[in-house]
């Protein structure tokens, strides 16, 4: 097992009398604070005068009033692609050119549907132009309309930055020369809106700065905390290779917003609706999807709708079950276990019993039942077919678990593997899963889990509602494949 990745203390249960702290799950990811008034007012002016812009454009077009359906569902529409494609984003760099492809595109495809809409919607109006002519019209009077108010509207976040009281506070990740450079530009350039208080060592190169080293990577929730830091700035030039994704993902936790300035060679891609340049430097706003309350509420819909169907089309297999498990092995058909699941809160997860335990403490801390000869034929086989797992459903509707996500564990089992696997707590952001990312690749029992680690961690970081769906079908088809395999 130690050949796998696992500890030795792990199976024979050794860290009972080892000496450690107990362990302390993590707490829950906590609030954001509340959003500026630059935050609030900039992308919501921002998506009224692009509105406005879109329903004025097809009121000219048609040579009639502003009212109507077609200029509110067109300016509905308009805004709706801008926002989807970040356009309403509030930037530390905005720039009007960096706006102008963005804007235009989406302002010729609105336009090009609200032209071809024209004839049918307005029959009375009797549209000015038609066709090709509509279009061009529409898409130029409100490209224009767009791009004059977002002109203003980066001249107004500009002065607000660099003439209010007090600038945001700001810690800067790295302690090499790109850090000092990116310091001297926050301190000479108010427009940014950002204050560096101080540095925070992440392994790479360690020189001499007119700011002071605060303490390591691993103190930044006590940092943000201290400074009441409002953005955390990470030079992936000056951070350690290989603790940058440790790094990233302890920001994601904190509530603060987190810059990654990327070296210019640009060797970790970011999509480029994201990115923006400070004083040349390529950066951008990186966090987890998760995170946010909308994600979330869609994760646990889609959790609640399809884990019930799920549950109510099981209710023959799991009456099936349910009385092979109790005429092989008698009363108490349910196996009940604690398990750790998002922010490190302890739940009850259900299984179809498959054998009786000596006792809870082997219940509790032994690693694999496989091979056990307690383990009847019918055990033996809700094993094989994850089976056993059916009742989970309820654990999926109760909102315990998600059908997708990191595989919880117990206890005893997330104490250890948190002393010995780097990134292992971080899975525990969000909830806990009937099956995951690293189980349709093979990493289930007596697997890496610092690799299964690496997995989960992927996932929460990269999650769509797609990625759901994609592993919840490459779970099925494991099942059905799995003696092909």
């Amino acid at each position: 097992m130690r050949a796998q990745g696992l500890s030795a203390a792990v199976d024979a249960g050794a860290s009972a009398g080892s000496g450690t702290p107990p362990f302390v799950p993590p707490p829950l990811p906590p609030r954001r604070r509340a959003p500026a008034p630059l935050a609030l007012l900039y992308p919501a002016c921002l998506a009224v005068a692009d509105g406005w812009a879109m329903a004025a454009a097809v009121a000219v077009a048609r040579g009639a009033g502003p009212g109507g359906v077609l200029p509110a569902a067109a300016a509905a529409a308009l805004v709706a692609l801008n926002a989807s494609g970040g356009l309403y984003r509030v930037r530390r760099c905005p720039s009007l050119l960096a706006d102008v492809r963005p804007v235009l595109v989406r302002a010729l495809v609105v336009a090009a549907l609200a032209a071809a809409l024209l004839p049918v919607l307005t029959p009375g109006a009797a549209p000015s132009r038609a066709g090709t002519a509509a279009w061009l019209l529409i898409a130029s009077v409100a490209g224009v309309l767009e791009l004059i108010a977002r002109a203003f509207g980066n001249a107004a976040a500009r002065t607000y930055r660099c003439r209010r009281s007090r600038a945001r506070t700001a810690l800067v990740v790295g302690t090499g020369g790109t850090s000092d450079h990116v310091i001297d530009i926050l301190c000479a350039r108010g427009e940014f809106g950002l204050a560096p208080v101080g540095l925070v060592a992440a392994g790479g190169p360690d020189t001499a700065s007119g700011l002071p080293a605060l303490g390591d990577a691993a103190d930044l929730p006590a940092l943000v905390e201290e400074h009441s830091a409002g953005t955390v700035v990470v030079v992936a030039e000056d951070v350690q290779p290989g603790r940058l994704d440790a790094v990233l993902r302890t920001c994601f936790g904190l509530p603060c917003e987190t810059l990654l300035v990327q070296p210019p060679s640009d060797v970790l891609p970011v999509a480029s609706a994201r990115r923006e340049y400070l004083a040349g430097l390529p950066c951008a706003r990186v966090d987890w999807r998760l995170r946010g309350a909308v994600p979330r509420l869609a994760k646990r819909a889609f959790d609640l709708v399809v884990g019930t169907a799920l549950l109510v089309a099981a209710v023959p297999v799991l009456a099936a079950c349910a009385v092979a498990v109790r005429l092989e092995g008698g009363p108490g058909v349910l196996f009940r276990q604690r398990r750790i699941g998002r922010g490190g809160e302890e739940f009850v997860l259900l299984k179809f019993r498959t054998l009786k335990p000596a006792d809870e403490q082997e219940s509790d801390t032994r690693w694999t039942v496989e091979g056990d000869d307690r383990m009847g034929p019918v055990g033996r086989f809700l094993r094989r077919t994850s089976l056993d797992e059916l009742p989970q459903l309820w654990n999926v509707v109760r909102g315990d678990m998600s059908l997708v996500g990191p595989r919880p564990e117990r206890p005893h089992f997330v104490e250890q593997f948190s002393r010995s696997c780097p990134g292992y707590m971080l899975r525990h952001r969000v909830p806990v899963g009937m099956t995951g990312w690293a189980q349709v690749h093979g990493f289930r029992g007596d697997t890496s889990i610092e690799l299964r680690a690496r997995l989960d961690n992927h996932y929460i970081d990269h999650w769509t509602l797609a990625s759901d769906l994609r592993i919840l079908l490459l779970t099925v088809r494991a099942m059905l494949c799995r003696d092909a395999t």
